[in-house]
């Protein structure tokens, strides 16, 4: 079964809505001054908790059980990440474009998971109904896009300071 959600997100804190059939059936709010997230979507909470320098592993917590239910581990050289889930299958996160407009969530075999978006807005069309693969993959979209802002941030001091130098 197909399903298509629209998404709307803030760009000064990265907080999503999601929406199906225009109704609100979900958000992401990322905490102020950490990467962190808590999801809601249709009748399911988590809580995306990151560890290691430059975040490169999140611990998704089902907030009903308290219990760990997938790990994401990133690969930030390659724009990939990979959600293990506690069930033992895993899925791959990978951009499709250079700008990171489109990307997917899939097994290669039969759940595959679509992103599209332009600016503070997009689209996702899913055939699986796993709404933990479908918030992880909005979440992990804006992990990279905060270290790519932090890398941007570094180097626009160096920048300047070797240009203004006689």
């Amino acid at each position: 079964m197909s399903k298509f959600i629209n998404w709307k997100s803030n760009w000064l804190n990265g907080n999503f809505q999601l929406f199906a059939d225009g109704v609100q059936k979900g958000m992401i709010s990322f905490s102020s001054w950490r990467s962190d997230a808590e999801s809601i979507f249709e009748d399911k909470n988590y809580q995306f908790v990151n560890e290691g320098f430059w975040q490169s592993r999140t611990k998704v917590i089902d907030r009903k059980t308290n219990e760990v239910v997938a790990v994401i581990n990133y690969d930030t050289w390659k724009s990939k990440a990979v959600i293990s889930l506690k069930s033992g299958e895993q899925y791959e996160w990978k951009s499709k474009s250079l700008w990171g407009s489109q990307w997917t969530v899939s097994n290669y075999k039969d759940e595959h998971i679509m992103y599209n978006s332009s600016s503070n807005s997009g689209t996702l069309s899913s055939d699986t109904d796993n709404e933990l693969l479908i918030i992880a993959g909005l979440f992990i979209k804006q992990i990279y896009n905060k270290q790519a802002i932090l890398v941007i941030a570094c180097f626009i001091p160096i920048i300047t300071i070797t240009t203004l130098r006689p």
